[in-house]
Formats: structure tokens, C-alpha cells, sequence
């Protein structure tokens, strides 16, 4: 009965000691710089995050970076108080570029600059732009524990792209047509146009007339149906924005007004009272969104081939497609 007694006590007393030493202790969380090592009272971790139960009390928790750095920190535990802590000891990038860009860590992006970044250690940083307009750029940075950087970096401009363009036009004289041209910072261009019955019918004679019993004129009665229309222009084209192209040419081109007679038989079907043929300038503008092209354009045949008109002018306007082929950029 005796030693019955006796190892019941021992037991109450060794559970009691055990619950006096996990009320006297806390777990706390330790966390500092990825990269870095750190360490309590000398247990040191494996990796930048510790989770352990320490007594009560005061405490020093070391963290270190390689073999060059080394810093220590006074904490003090208590039951209710403070149970993670941290100690960063990354270094500090403040990345500028002109004009802005994206700054990528690693392959990451983390922003815009101007932007700080916090790094510790050897990174891969890239700066990307508009890349129809610049060069990527890319470098190494190399940041101490607690260091205060300061980078800035220009982009390199890209030179134009050269664009083909392929438009179909129509212009208010109901003719259609193409414009084909290449540029870079500067180019050319072709442009033909013709009306979809060009020649069909068609007298280039003044209007007919005959006189009456009286001996009067008699005009017969003509209605106007169209222009009788052939243009080719060729000529220079210049890139005046990113996506803003303009173009002046000349050629040759032909018009004529197409009228038809509604009276008797022994008048011509088909005249032509006025019209212009021979030099023609033609100058415009190309509008460029991605791959879609919208154009703007005059025209003029400046000399006048009979009758009261001196020349002959139209406006067109046009949709189309650039063509281009992407090549590597030079990083």
C-alpha cells in the first residue's frame, strides 16, 4: 500500500512539472528574407521560416546571408504578447526607364515603372516596352542585404516596320479600284481605278442637234447616267506617325460624262458633253489600326479634253490589310 502511495505521488509531481513547463512556454513563428538563414539561441533553421516553442523570457534570434552578413536581434517573449516575428533584409531597387515600361524579375513582372522592387542576391531584370517601338532590355543586378539601389535605363527604339498594304478603293464617280504599296519610313505606292463600264457605249462628241421646220434648233432630250472613268497614279509615300501614312503621286487618267438621248433614232444613243484627259495628280492619307487600313484620297486629270470643263476631280476612299513579317528583335 505503501509503494502504491509513494508512485502515485511521483506521477502527480511529474504531471505537474509538465504542466508548469508548457504554461511557462510559447510557440512562436520566426521568418526573415528568402535566401537567408536564421537562428534562435542557436538553433539555427534550414530555411528562412522557423516555427518553435520557446520559454518565456528574452531571446536572440540571428539571421545570417552567405558568409559576408550577420545580424542579431533582441526579442522578448511573454504568454500574451507578440508571437511572430519578422526581420527582412532585403535590399531595396528603385528602377526607373524612359519612356515607361514593364520591369520582369526573374520572368516575373511586378509592375510599372517607375518601381521598387525588394531583391537580395544575383536577379535577371528585364524592361519591356511597346514592342512595335522598342527593344527590350535586359541586365543582372546584383543586391547586398539592406542596400539602397538606384537604376535607370533608356529603351532602344525600334526602326519601322516595313508594311506592304493592300486596299481596294471606290471613289464618288462610281469607279473601283486598288492601291498597293510598301513602306518603312518612307515608300511608294501604285493606284488604278476604272469605272465598270469604261468605254462601253461611248462617243466623244458634243451633243447632237437638228433644226425644226422653223428652222429652229432642237436639242433632244439627254439624261445623264455616269462617267465614263480610267486612272493609274504611281508615286511616294511617307510614314508620319505609327499608324498615320501619307501618299502623293501622279499618272495618267481619262473621264468623260456619259448622257443618253430619249428622242428620236437619228440621234447618237450615248455623248459625251464634257470630259478631261491626260495628267493626273492623286494624294491621300492611310490610316493604320493593327492590320486594318482605312485610306482617304483625291485625285485630279488635270487637263480638260472638250467642252466647259477644265478638269476633272473626285474623292475615294478605300479598306485594306498591312502585310509584314516579324522578325526576331536584337535584345
Amino acid at each position: 500500500m505503501r509503494k502504491i502511495a509513494s508512485t502515485f505521488a511521483v506521477l502527480l509531481f511529474a504531471t505537474c512539472a509538465t504542466a508548469q513547463v508548457a504554461t511557462d512556454t510559447v510557440k512562436i513563428k520566426l521568418q526573415t528574407t528568402a535566401g537567408a538563414e536564421l537562428a534562435i539561441d542557436g538553433d539555427v533553421s534550414s530555411t528562412n521560416i522557423m516555427s518553435t516553442r520557446v520559454p518565456v523570457g528574452k531571446h536572440v534570434v540571428t539571421i545570417r546571408y552567405g558568409s559576408s552578413f550577420e545580424r542579431s536581434y533582441d526579442i522578448d517573449v511573454t504568454k500574451n504578447g507578440e508571437i511572430s516575428f519578422s526581420f527582412p533584409i532585403g535590399g531595396e531597387v528603385l528602377i526607373d526607364c524612359a519612356p515607361k515600361a514593364t520591369v520582369v524579375v526573374d520572368g516575373i513582372p511586378v509592375g510599372v515603372t517607375p518601381q521598387t522592387v525588394n531583391l537580395i542576391g544575383t536577379h535577371n531584370i528585364k524592361l519591356q516596352g511597346d514592342e512595335n517601338e522598342y527593344f527590350d532590355l535586359a541586365d543582372q543586378l546584383t543586391v547586398d542585404p539592406l542596400e539602397n539601389l538606384t537604376r535607370s535605363y533608356t529603351l532602344r527604339k525600334r526602326p519601322p516596320r516595313l508594311y506592304g498594304m493592300v486596299l481596294a478603293n471606290y471613289s464618288v464617280c462610281n469607279s473601283f479600284g486598288v492601291t498597293v504599296a510598301m513602306c518603312r519610313k518612307w515608300g511608294g505606292f501604285v493606284r488604278m481605278s476604272i469605272s465598270p463600264k469604261y468605254g462601253e457605249g461611248w462617243d466623244d462628241k458634243e451633243l447632237s442637234f437638228r433644226y425644226n421646220d422653223s428652222g429652229q434648233y432642237i436639242y433632244p432630250n439627254y439624261k445623264r447616267e455616269g462617267t465614263s472613268y480610267v486612272l493609274a497614279t504611281a508615286g511616294v509615300m511617307r510614314r508620319l506617325h505609327k499608324c498615320l501614312y501619307a501618299y502623293l503621286g501622279a499618272g495618267y487618267g481619262r473621264s468623260f460624262q456619259r448622257y443618253k438621248a430619249e428622242a428620236e433614232n437619228d440621234y447618237p444613243e450615248y455623248v459625251a458633253l464634257s470630259g478631261a484627259e491626260g495628267v493626273a495628280g492623286d494624294l491621300g492619307l492611310i490610316f493604320k489600326h493593327k492590320a486594318l487600313l482605312v485610306q482617304a484620297g483625291y485625285a485630279s486629270i488635270l487637263n480638260g479634253k472638250f467642252g466647259e470643263q477644265k478638269w476633272h476631280s473626285e474623292f475615294y476612299v478605300g479598306l485594306g490589310v498591312s502585310l509584314h513579317k516579324k522578325k526576331k528583335s536584337n535584345r
